[in-house]
């Protein structure tokens, strides 16, 4: 009895790794393409005080993968993505890090800007091309 019992697990074993891999990238003529297609940065706007002492003149940005369209068998990270790109738009006023610290995606204002800054994050997806989106920052 107990090697039927056995069997029939190490059948249900293989059944599961079977399925999982094909969620998950393995050989099938139906297996999805996952292609980070889009994210989002949070805040999507700030406004801080270019005259407060530190850290109260710097604003932390995180960029999130977002899928327009889910695809079945693909997940979405739910982490900050730690490979994006930053750049300010007023880089006289504001200046933000790529420093992988506890610094990276900061900005900091050093003046007051006329209007919003663009903060830019900037995402390779591993094909040789990247997805973008900007969030606006205002130092008063």
């Amino acid at each position: 009895m107990s090697d039927i019992l056995r069997t029939k697990g190490l059948l249900a074993g293989l059944y599961l790794l079977y399925f999982a891999a094909m969620g998950c990238g393995g050989k099938s003529s139906t297996t999805p393409v996952c292609k980070l297609s889009a994210i989002r940065i949070f805040p999507a706007s700030a406004t801080i005080d270019h005259t407060a002492p530190p850290a109260g003149n710097t604003q932390h940005f995180d960029a999130f993968a977002s899928a327009s369209t889910p695809v079945l068998g693909c997940f979405e990270a739910l982490g900050s993505l730690q490979t994006a790109t930053w750049s300010v738009s007023d880089t006289t006023n504001v200046s933000i890090s790529n420093v992988h610290d506890a610094t990276y995606g900061t900005a900091t204002c050093k003046g007051a800007t006329t209007g919003a800054a663009t903060v830019t994050a900037i995402v390779p997806v591993g094909d040789g091309t990247n997805v973008t989106n900007t969030a606006s920052l205002t130092c008063n």
